[in-house]
C-alpha cells in the first residue's frame, strides 16, 4: 500500500494530499482537500496546460455520457425498418451491448468511424 504509493507518487506525506498549489482558487477546489492533484500533473503551475487538461477531461466525460445514453437507450427503442437492406439485417435483429459488434456490417463501422472523425 503505503510503499507502492511511495514508489510511484515519491511521497506519502501531507504534501500528496494537501498540495499548495497555483490553482487552489479555481472551480471544482472544495474543502477540505483543496485542490487535490494527486499524481502532481499540475505541479508545474503551468495554466496552458491545466486548461488543456480541464478541456480534454471535460470531453471525454461528455464522451462517457453519450456512451451511456448509447447503451441505454436500444433497451427502450429501435429503429424500424433494416440496418442493412442488401443483407437482410434489420435493427431488431441486432442484439445489445458488445454483441452488436459482431452483427454491424463492416460499411456501417466505416460509416460510424467517418462520421465520428468528421465531428471531432
Amino acid at each position: 500500500g503505503m510503499v507502492a504509493q511511495n514508489a510511484f507518487l515519491s511521497t506519502t506525506g501531507p504534501e500528496m494530499w494537501f498540495p499548495s498549489g497555483a490553482f487552489e482558487g479555481e472551480l471544482g477546489v472544495q474543502a477540505p482537500v483543496g485542490f487535490w492533484d494527486p499524481l502532481g500533473l499540475a505541479a508545474d503551475g503551468d495554466a496552458d496546460n491545466f486548461r488543456r487538461r480541464r478541456a480534454v477531461e471535460l470531453k471525454h466525460g461528455r464522451i462517457c455520457m453519450l456512451a451511456c445514453v448509447g447503451y441505454i437507450v436500444p433497451e427502450y427503442f429501435r429503429w424500424p425498418g433494416y440496418l442493412s437492406p442488401a443483407q437482410g439485417i434489420k435493427f431488431s435483429d441486432v442484439p445489445h451491448g458488445i454483441a452488436a459488434v459482431t452483427k454491424v456490417p463492416l460499411e456501417g463501422w466505416l460509416q460510424i468511424g467517418l462520421f465520428l472523425g468528421h465531428y471531432e
